[in-house]
């Protein structure tokens, strides 16, 4: 009679466990609770994804947008799909269901390239991980495709080479999986998501095909370090004085300096975690302590009486006063203006690469840019980048009121000890050229 994989895999595993079936049983079990908690957790990451909007590095550009919203259309397709054919006896539904995730797994493999420079983490890590994770799908799906043409293969083999198509799918959940257990533990403060892509990428790639595929992606990792290297030596090399580059071509250098510098920091969702950045969120916190969105209100019950800051809900707070506060954290040399570098070290520090940088500074610059004076001021940045100062402004107001007691200390500081108005301007600069 017909059977479904599941029911196969059960019914040819032997629960006597004898010593040669040992083994068989063993990765029955890794299967169902790969399986079970593969599932478990792409439920919650679904429900996240189509609930929240994307970070906005993916949204500026329009390619950007088609991409993300694919990425995510083809994702949930392949993960739910495939179970509903490892659960079905009727072969000719099971084909149609391999066929679909066949193609819709293509569609996926192409966002994620096209994603991967921009991806979060140390990049000379993540970027190859989510690389050779590409590869892996690429492979998988080639399989599927020779299986599902090769008429002498039985069903249930042609679905094992599903099977390794979801496993690998499975990536990503893995790494939310280990985000959230490190968060809960508070570990790896500084690379979580780092961390989580490595143990997932291994954990996806090596429950399709094995202990091999982990030890060749350990190589592909010293592969692109060496390589990267290697680019990072020739491009020093490039700022030789004997070259004597224009300018035009010397703001070219520092921008692709910067960004394959990024490669070896931690990028974070949130601009205000880099350490660049983050003592910046003072003159966010300041702005909004001037304007009366955060203020501080005196218990006077018990002795001696206590502070606690009142923070204005975000919705309450105008879209100019979010531009402002970003844009003047972001404007280091306070010349009300962003330059070029100023502006591109906002996306690079996000993650982004060095062509979308390009392609977001450039749509700055040629669409909003309206005085000709080679700088992008409040409004002209108001305009250009809604989605941005309003996901990182939401970013750094969460993190403004998840410290309390520091910004407590930031109010009670005399602001005007340093020229910029920010009491750690003098210790923190960032070198632009």
């Amino acid at each position: 009679p017909p059977q479904s994989y599941v029911a196969y895999l059960w019914a040819e595993s032997s629960w006597d466990v004898p010593l040669f079936h040992a083994q068989h049983v063993m990765n029955l079990i890794k299967r169902l609770l790969f399986a079970a908690l593969s599932v478990f957790a792409n439920f919650g990451i679904l429900y996240f994804h189509w609930t929240t909007p994307p970070h906005p590095k993916f949204t500026v550009l329009r390619k950007s947008r088609v991409s993300i919203r694919l990425h995510l259309i083809s994702g949930t397709v392949n993960v739910l799909l495939p179970i509903v054919a490892f659960c079905d006896s009727n072969k000719t539904r099971v084909v149609a269901i391999c066929w679909v995730t066949y193609f819709v797994d293509f569609a996926h493999l192409a966002t994620v390239i096209h994603q991967t420079p921009n991806v979060n983490g140390q990049r000379n890590l993540t970027v190859p991980a989510y690389q050779f994770i590409s590869c892996v799908k690429l492979v998988s799906a080639c399989g599927l495709l020779y299986a599902l043409c090769d008429d002498s293969l039985k069903m249930l083999e042609k679905v094992e080479w599903l099977w390794c198509v979801w496993a690998n799918h499975q990536t990503y959940a893995w790494v939310r999986v280990w985000l959230k257990l490190l968060h809960k533990v508070q570990a790896c403060r500084e690379s979580r998501y780092t961390v989580s892509v490595l143990i997932a990428g291994t954990i996806g790639a090596g429950q399709a095909y094995g202990f091999t595929v982990m030890t060749e992606m350990i190589a592909w990792l010293l592969v692109f370090n060496w390589v990267l290297k290697r680019n990072t030596y020739a491009l020093v090399a490039r700022f030789s004085p004997k070259k004597q580059p224009t300018a035009e071509e010397r703001a070219k250098l520092n921008l692709e300096m910067s960004a394959i510098l990024q490669y070896f920091h931690e990028s974070h969702h949130s601009l205000f975690y880099d350490s660049r950045y983050k003592s910046q969120a003072s003159l966010v916190q300041k702005t909004l302590f001037d304007l009366g969105f955060i203020s501080v209100t005196s218990d006077k019950r018990g002795r001696g009486g206590t502070e606690t800051l009142v923070f204005a809900p975000l919705r309450d707070i105008p879209d100019e006063v979010q531009a402002r506060c970003f844009f003047e954290s972001i404007d280091f040399d306070n010349s009300g203006g962003l330059d070029l570098l100023e502006l591109a070290q906002v996306f690079i520090t996000n993650g982004a690469s060095t062509e979308c940088t390009t392609a977001m500074c450039k749509l700055a610059f040629e669409n909003f840019e309206s005085n000709n004076d080679g700088m992008i001021d409040l409004n002209e940045f108001k305009l250009a980048f809604k989605p941005y100062y309003a996901y990182q402004f939401n970013e750094v107001y969460t993190l403004l009121k998840e410290a309390p007691r520091l910004l407590k200390n930031v109010i009670n500081a005399p602001f005007q000890s340093a020229p910029s108005g920010c009491p750690f301007a003098s210790q923190h600069m960032l070198p632009m050229d």
